[in-house]
């Protein structure tokens, strides 16, 4: 007996449901990460250019730092954003950096290097003696330097041309991202970062 043939239109419609973007779970707060790398690095880039006073004047919580065994692999996670796919990638990477490091804005600092014009400077200073600015000149030295601001999400929309809903999505899919990375490393390498496993966070 020959098998009916049924056609196409007359088999069961399949439903197809789209995959929800899933976020990971993590018992610590992936923003708290962030800061404390981001004010690892501030701290790092001061002591660099020989300024730390810039980073101790800074409140409290942006004195605050990771480790720097934490901040190497929170450093490589950061730039495995710039090697993923998509146009977004770099807009990212630069919205957390942004957000968490801040934006660098050099300034000048004149430096004075003779043991003469540093007294007629301090005396000047205090408006003791009036010095002339070109015998000032031979003895001073000009050093372009840096201080770096978090910047907000308005800060960022302004310097990304675009409004403060596309940055602010920007920076939780970063964010998103960062929560899969170190539950990757958790469940490849029983790997955590110090201040999770410490629970300072």
């Amino acid at each position: 007996m020959l098998a009916e043939y049924v056609y196409v239109d007359d088999e069961p419609e399949k439903i197809i449901k789209q995959i929800k973007s899933v976020r990971f779970k993590a018992d610590y707060d992936i923003t708290e990460v962030c800061t404390r790398f981001g004010n690892w690095s501030r701290k790092n880039l001061y002591l660099k250019q020989n300024t730390p006073s810039y980073y101790n004047s800074q409140p409290k919580k942006m004195r605050e730092i990771c480790s720097d065994s934490d901040a190497q692999v929170i450093n490589q996670a950061f730039l495995s954003i710039l090697v993923l796919s998509g146009q977004q990638s770099k807009d990212i990477y630069d919205t957390l950096i942004l957000s968490y490091f801040g934006e660098k804005q050099v300034i000048t600092d004149y430096i004075v290097t003779e043991g003469y014009v540093r007294n007629e400077w301090k005396k000047q200073a205090s408006g003791i003696h009036s010095v002339p600015c070109k015998q000032l000149s031979k003895g001073i030295r000009v050093d372009n330097i840096y201080i770096v601001k978090p910047q907000s999400v308005q800060d960022i929309a302004r310097k990304l041309n675009t409004n403060w809903n596309a940055v602010d999505k920007l920076k939780k899919r970063g964010e998103d991202y960062l929560r899969g990375y170190f539950a990757s490393l958790k469940v490849q390498s029983g790997f955590e970062l110090e201040m999770v496993k410490d629970r300072i966070i």
